[in-house]
Order: C-alpha cells, then structure tokens, then sequence
C-alpha cells in the first residue's frame, strides 16, 4: 500500500471478499478476463469446480518447493471468479475477481512478477493485500491453450516482500510446471475419452522428468508396489545413491531404503506404510546419508493409488532437495540464540524492530521487567500504542516523539529521549530510551535497535542534590548574616582589638559546633541534645561542670545556630563570673516540652550553682543581649540571684522545628 493510505479504508473490502462472487465489483481487471473466445476455451476444459486431482496437486507442491514459497495455486480466471483447481497453504478454494492478481496474467505473454504487492499500482487495494491473509509477493506463469488462450496461472504467492522476485532457475521451473500443468490438462481430457495405458503414463512421467532435471534439485518416482520395482528419474536415483540406469528401468524398495539414514529409517517407512493401509498421502521431511558420509536433507510428497479391489498399486510422488534451506535455517536459530543469549545478559532493555512499519520483532526480558508489559511486542505496526509517558513538564509523550517512531519513519539515523514512564500497574519510573538505525547495504533504514535504560535512581538523586544545594545555599545565606551581625556587635562592645579577636574566635567556634550538629544530625535538623553536649565541650575541663538533661528533641537550622550562641555566651559568662569562675561551680543545664498540638512549648533552663556570690553587671555586653534577645517567637528571664545566674528560654515548638 503507498504511503498515506490507511488498511482500515479496506475493511469493507475485506468484508465482500466473502460474499457472492457474482456480487462483487470488476475493478481494475484486464479486458481479457471478459473475453468471450477465452471463456468459451476455459468452458470447454471441464475443469471448473471440479475435486481435486493428484496430478495437479503435485505441480502446485512443486512449484511451492521449487520457489520456496507457503502457497502456490493453479488459478483458472473465469467470467465470475477465479477458482482454484489445486492449492498449497492457501485456505480458500476460490475468490471474488477484485481479489484476483491472476487475471493480471491474461495480459502477458511470459511469467508475471509483483515484487510487493502493496506498492504496485494494480494490487495495493486488492482484499487479499490489505486484509487475511496480507499476500505481498506474487510470480505467476500464464496456463496458456494450444490456441494461445490463456485461462489462468500457475502462481507463487508469500506473505513478505521479495525485492528481487524468483531466481533465474526458479523462474525457469515455474515456466515448466505450468506448461506440464497444460500438459496434464490435455492429458485429462483425452482420459475422459480412453483408458489411460502404462505407455501414456510413462510418457507423461517422462515429461515430468525433463521439468524436474531442469530444475536442477527436484526427483520423481513411480513406485509399482505388486511388482515392487520403484522407476525413478535420474536426480532422485542419485539423491539415494542408486543407479540411474538401473532405476530407469525399476529397481527394488530395498535399494532406495539403504540411501535414508539410520536415524530416520525406521519412522519413515512407518509412514510409508500408513499412506499404504489407507491409500493416503505421503509428506515428510527427512535425511539421506550418502557412502561418502555426505547427508542430505529431502522433502518427498507422495500418494498411494489403490486398484479395482482396494489393493496398494501405485506409488507415486516427487522430492526437492532442501539441505541449503535446512543450513540456513540451522545458521538462523544459531544466530537468533547467540542474540538473544546477549541480550538477556546486558543490564538494559533491548529491543528490535522493523522499519518502516516499526512493529517490535524482539525484546529481551529487562526490557519488559522496565516497562511492565507481559507481551512486548505483538504484531502491531503501532510500536508504542500500549506505551504512556510523560515529558519532564508534564506533557504526553506522543508516539511520534519515541525513537523508534522517528528512527523508522527516517526522520533520524539515531535519537534519545528521557521519559516519566507509566507502566500498566499506574507506578511511574524515569526511563531512557536511545535508538540506531539499522541500514542496508546501500544505506536504507530496514530496522532500529532501541536500548531502555531505568535512570529513576539517578532521576532521584538529581533531585536530591537539588534540593541539596538549595539548602546549602540557604544555609550558608543565613550563616555569613549571622556571622556579619556576631563579628559587628563583638567589635563595636570590645574593650581591644585582642579582646575582640579572642571573642569573635569564641562565637564562631561555637556556630561551628552547632553546624557540626545539624550536618551529623537527622535530615535538616539538629537534635538539642548533641546541639547541648557540643557547644559547652568547649567549656568543660572536668568533665563534671555541666549536668545535662532532657528529652530527645530535634530543632531547625536557625534555632539550633541561635540555640548555640545563646548556650556559648551563658557559658562564656559564667566562665569568666559565675559558678564556672569557681573550682566547685557547676551549670544545670535541662530543657522540657510541654502542651501539645499548636500550643506546645520547649523550655531550656540555666541554672549556675556553687559558684562566687553573683553581682549584678553594671553594663550589658553584646552577649548578655544576645542571651536576653534569645530565639526568634520566644520569651528570655534572667536571674541575678545572690546563689548563681539562672536563665529560662520558652520557645514556641513550632518555631523551634521551622526549617527556615
């Protein structure tokens, strides 16, 4: 079909294909088909709608085997229909003439050859095309009368494209066959007038032969089973090692079965001897060994002939030396199971598929465990129909924008694409699809290779590190403001520049401490606890000043910075004047949450004891503001008691926990 067309504009066609035949319209068919000189000649044959014959079901096998096709028909085209005398691999008996590619043949004078049918012009709307069976190659030899009336074709017909049609000696024997199909016809209607002799049997065997020596691989043979004398032509004789002479002029059973090999021998002759006991056919596909140890793959298609009293009488039948298709095919399986062993082993989805249809011919299993699809790839020229993705904004992925959607169409030579996949179950994942192309030797795309990476891992962790960053940049934002605003107060309120830099270095170790805390803590969180220990390990030197308790809590970024000024300045202050100036002094440091919900409260308590009588300060540093101010949404109490400073910090929980 040319490109732009659709298949299903044809269903209707499809549909009359099985209607009356009488019914159907004659579109694009040769004058010739209602030609009535032709029509009187096809009549007068007495062929039409008649049972099936051996004799011309053999020329139709071989003409199947001789060409290596699944189906091939004498087709006798009539006013109506055309209607199938003999059929290999085809299913009907007969079609409308819109299905007919035959009559095509009445028009030529040799052998008729559609490379692919859905491009030719006289064949892309045909219903056998566009619909069951989808035929796309046909070779069809016209079946021409004495009188140069030609009433139908011997034919070959696949399912595939073939670009360079029948080799020259395919194309020869199918010549031969059709005209030993004109032949058999004659031969037929002098029958119907006399008993056919032995001589007139052996002559048209003889005709055969000379059909089967041209074609170079093919055999014949006429088994007379009451004598048991087996009259073979040259090339079968030689396919088993016998004499050609001797079997020219009948040799024994015995002596063609020693050609079969041992293996295949005993199964062979059991069916042989099924088609005797039912007067049957014989169609099977075995080897011979040769006395050099040469083995030969063969395809022999025969059929018993009973007499008068329901007695084995004849044996006749042909065979086609199949070794080269059985080499390739072996060749073939190696090939697709060496693939397929590498493509299971690679750690990403493979895929391969056709171009330009770009239906999935194969995929390996990492790729359907990706993608979640049973059933991969099914005989569909949509490759992606069953496939949801999403672009990084949110956007459907279309089918166009795949890879192998562009790759196959030739837009590209090789693409890539990131994807949130959908899978059937409703999960999301990140994949990643890259696809080649796959050329020809003269550089046309036949195919495309597609690897499907899952990347949701990596996906992941890019977000991660975004987030990251962010929150690092946030971080670090707030830090160096703080640090600006902690070195300004400690400058403006030092009594010295050697003053300042001892507290200044104080301060920032201590917001160190406290930064240690939130980067070893729980996600962007400190936990009050390690913030405590932390901070006053700086001002410990018996391991026994600080008595520290309180339950397992964690805080934001900003209030455990602040938290940690705020503990290293009481501690610094009692240092330098209260219980820790003191041998004896110790600090209880404690902190409590109570309420819940919205209204839940931390409470931090700093309570000096054991220490020098505490003096009132006649001034306040940037310290002791920095105590009074305390952390953003919370209430500060100072105690100068005679018995040691105590310090309260009430602190709204939710403010505390903000990650701001």
């Amino acid at each position: 079909m040319p490109p732009g067309r659709e298949t299903v504009a044809h269903n209707s066609s499809n549909i009359r294909c099985l209607q009356s035949p009488s019914k159907m319209p004659k579109t694009h068919l040769p004058p010739l088909v209602q030609d009535p000189a032709r029509l009187e000649a096809l009549t007068a044959t007495g062929l039409l709608d008649t049972p099936p014959e051996a004799e011309f079901d053999d020329i139709a096998q071989l003409a199947s085997l001789v060409c290596d096709t699944p189906v091939a028909l004498v087709s006798l085209v009539a006013g109506d229909r055309q209607w199938f005398k003999a059929r290999v691999g085809f299913p009907l008996s007969e079609t409308a003439l819109n299905a007919s590619v035959c009559s095509h043949t009445l028009a030529v004078d040799d052998l008729l050859a559609i490379p692919d049918l859905a491009a030719d012009p006289r064949t892309w709307d045909n219903p056998l095309v566009t619909g069951e069976p989808h035929i796309r190659f046909y070779a069809g030899a016209p079946l021409r009368d004495p009188d140069g009336q030609v009433l139908g074709s011997l034919c070959v017909i696949d399912r595939a494209p073939r670009p360079g049609g029948l080799t020259d000696r395919q194309a020869d024997g199918l010549r031969r066959l059709a005209r030993q199909v004109m032949t058999v016809l004659r031969e037929r209607q002098l029958n119907a007038e006399m008993r056919v002799t032995r001589d007139e049997l052996r002559t048209s065997q003889e005709r055969l032969a000379f059909a089967f020596a041209a074609s170079g691989s093919l055999g014949w043979w006429d088994w007379d089973i009451p004598a048991d004398r087996i009259y073979a032509g040259e090339q079968f004789a030689r396919m088993y090692g016998v004499d050609p002479a001797e079997a020219a002029k009948g040799a024994p059973l015995a002596a063609f079965v020693e050609g079969i090999h041992p293996d295949d021998r005993g199964w062979v002759g059991e069916r042989i001897q099924h088609a005797l006991d039912t007067g049957g056919e014989f169609s099977e596909e075995y080897r011979l060994l040769g006395a050099d140890g040469t083995m030969t793959w063969l395809h022999a298609r025969g059929r018993c002939f009973l007499d008068g009293d329901g007695k084995p009488l004849r044996y006749p039948g042909v065979a086609v030396d199949i070794t080269a298709r059985k080499q390739a095919d072996a060749a073939r399986a190696v090939g697709e199971a060496r693939l397929k062993s590498v493509m299971e082993t690679v750690p990403v989805g493979i895929l391969l598929a056709e171009a330009p249809s770009g239906r999935i011919l194969m995929g390996n299993q990492r790729l359907a465990e990706i993608l979640g699809h049973d059933t991969l790839y099914a005989a569909s020229s949509d490759a992606y129909g069953a496939f949801v993705a999403f672009h990084e904004d949110g956007r459907l992925v279309d089918g166009h924008e795949y890879p192998l959607a562009r790759i196959t169409g030739g837009e590209c030579k090789r693409a890539a694409l990131e994807v949130l996949y959908q899978r059937p179950s409703g999960a999301r994942r990140w994949i990643m699809i890259t696809g080649e192309a796959v050329e020809d030797e003269r550089g046309a795309t036949v195919g495309a290779v597609v690897a499907v990476s899952d990347i949701d891992d990596r996906k992941t962790a890019e977000a991660s590190q975004d987030l990251l960053n962010k929150e690092l940049s946030h971080r670090l934002k707030n830090t160096l403001a703080m640090v600006q605003s902690i070195a300004t107060q400690t400058l403006r309120n030092a009594s010295s520049l050697q003053a300042a830099q001892e507290s200044l270095a104080a301060r920032l170790v201590a917001l160190g401490k406290a930064h240690d805390v939130l980067l070893l803590g729980h996600s962007e969180t400190a936990n009050v606890l390690d913030l405590v220990r932390g901070t006053l390990a700086l001002h410990e030197d018996t391991a026994t000043r600080f008595r520290v308790s309180g339950p397992n809590l964690f805080i934001g970024p900003s209030a455990a910075l602040m938290l940690g000024l705020v503990l290293h300045e009481l501690a610094t202050n009692a240092t330098k004047y209260g219980a820790l100036s003191s041998p004896a002094g110790h600090v209880d440091v404690g902190w409590s949450v109570t309420g819940d919900g919205e209204d839940a409260e931390f409470r931090l308590e700093w309570r000096e004891r054991d220490g020098p009588p505490v003096v009132l300060p006649s001034r306040k540093g940037f310290g002791s503001r920095l105590i009074e101010r305390g952390m953003g949404g919370g209430r500060v109490a100072i105690d100068y008691s005679v018995e040691g400073v105590r310090c309260t910090v009430c602190v709204p929980v939710a403010s505390l926990q903000s990650r701001s």
